[in-house]
């Protein structure tokens, strides 16, 4: 059983692009990609970053998994840590209906929201706990536009992970599915 560290380093010897689009609309799933651990489970946030934030280093392990950062790196520098959130959207992406929020907890990488998400919105962040938003799809929504209101959830640094008050579905776009 591989390690999510273990599944990233083997990806990077490889030279394979993990994560990255085939097709330039859509990533490919990595087992990196998942929000839940951390080198240091015993850290908790203290509202303040012990180490200043290392923005384009973030934006390149964002690319690496086939995403682009909506933000600037010189504005995500001013972000407060130790969690801080990126919104991003799928490279190559013509509809802009490919989005994710990459997670990091000082300058370590601890995951992205969810996979498949169409629209979402980072409405707050404050170093220890991040909102997001996410609008609510019905079946027969157009892809457009929504009609089943909003979502809002947060996020919170718990015993070494990310965790979302209320949990989050595997897509928020269709909570209710």
């Amino acid at each position: 059983m591989k390690t999510p560290a273990v599944a990233a380093v083997l990806c990077l010897l490889t030279a394979t692009a993990c994560g990255a689009s085939r097709d330039g609309a859509r990533p490919a799933e990595s087992p990196s990609v998942s929000l839940w651990g951390t080198a240091d489970p015993s850290a908790e946030p203290s509202g303040e970053a012990t180490e200043p934030f290392d923005a384009d280093r973030a934006v390149l392990r964002i690319k690496r998994l086939g995403f682009t950062a909506d933000t600037d790196p010189g504005i995500l520098k001013s972000l407060r840590g130790p969690l801080r959130a990126i919104h991003a959207h799928c490279t190559g992406s013509v509809d802009g209906h490919c989005v994710s929020v990459f997670f990091f907890h000082g300058n370590e990488y601890a995951g992205n929201d969810a996979t498949g998400v169409r629209s979402s919105a980072i409405t707050s962040q404050d170093g220890r706990t991040v909102t997001l938003s996410y609008p609510q799809f019905l079946p027969t929504d157009p892809q457009c536009c929504h009609s089943g209101g909003e979502r809002t959830y947060r996020a919170r640094w718990k015993d070494g992970k990310v965790v979302f008050s209320p949990p989050l579905p595997e897509n928020p776009n269709y909570a209710d599915r």
